[in-house]
């Protein structure tokens, strides 16, 4: 005679649904630590790529000691003081010009491409009236000539000025009219020739232009 477990089905019986739970438990947690895995793998690199364009940025964030220069408005929108101390830091050296007028300058010393660079900027009850920038030392491949110089006529326009001469070594601009100096480096070759480019803007536009020496 058959007992009860006997005549049970498969499916009934206990063994068979303690093997398929243990199955489901199995598969479970594998499922699991393969789906954190891969997700943590894919957070980790959304972090790291996270964290390189948070580092571009802020690289983007920090324009060079002449940028900052070139941001600084002389005239009718010129900046002050405390405008101009927030973006070049706390000056090196203050030089009082007339205590009447409030006359002062301020001046910066810094360093871009391995140049000593000197930003002076003038004040007038504590806006910028003038601004100039020295020590840029730009290494020309060739000397300046005349016919660079005749390249140059009044009326062109600032970028015009860049692309046929370059960057100057020397930026200055007082109450709107912005010179820019361009030295030849003639004086290398002779030490008795002080050769140099002198142009003038307002407006963006060129309104004088000078040389020196020029050969």
């Amino acid at each position: 005679m058959m007992n009860e477990n006997e005549r049970k089905p498969f499916y009934r019986r206990n063994w068979f649904w303690i093997t398929i739970l243990s199955i489901f438990i199995v598969v479970s947690a594998t499922t699991y630590v393969a789906n954190y895995s891969f997700y943590q793998g894919k957070a980790d690199q959304a972090s790291i790529s996270q964290s390189k364009n948070v580092a571009k940025k802020k690289a983007k964030k920090s324009p060079s000691f002449i940028e900052k220069y070139n941001s600084i408005k002389t005239g009718k929108n010129s900046l002050n003081k405390t405008d101009v101390i927030n973006l070049l830091g706390q000056p090196n050296s203050t030089q009082q010009i007339d205590a009447d007028s409030k006359l002062y300058n301020l001046t910066w010393n810094g360093t871009e491409n391995d140049n000593d660079i000197s930003i002076q900027i003038t004040f007038s009850k504590d806006r910028v009236i003038s601004k100039s920038i020295q020590g840029l030392n730009i290494d020309r491949a060739q000397l300046l000539t005349t016919e660079d110089f005749n390249k140059v006529q009044t009326g062109d326009n600032y970028n015009h000025v860049l692309n046929t001469l370059g960057d100057p070594d020397d930026y200055s601009e007082d109450n709107g009219i912005k010179t820019l100096t361009y030295e030849s480096n003639l004086s290398e070759i002779d030490s008795t020739q002080d050769a140099f480019i002198k142009i003038e803007f307002s407006n963006n536009e060129v309104i004088y232009k000078y040389q020196q020496n020029l050969k």
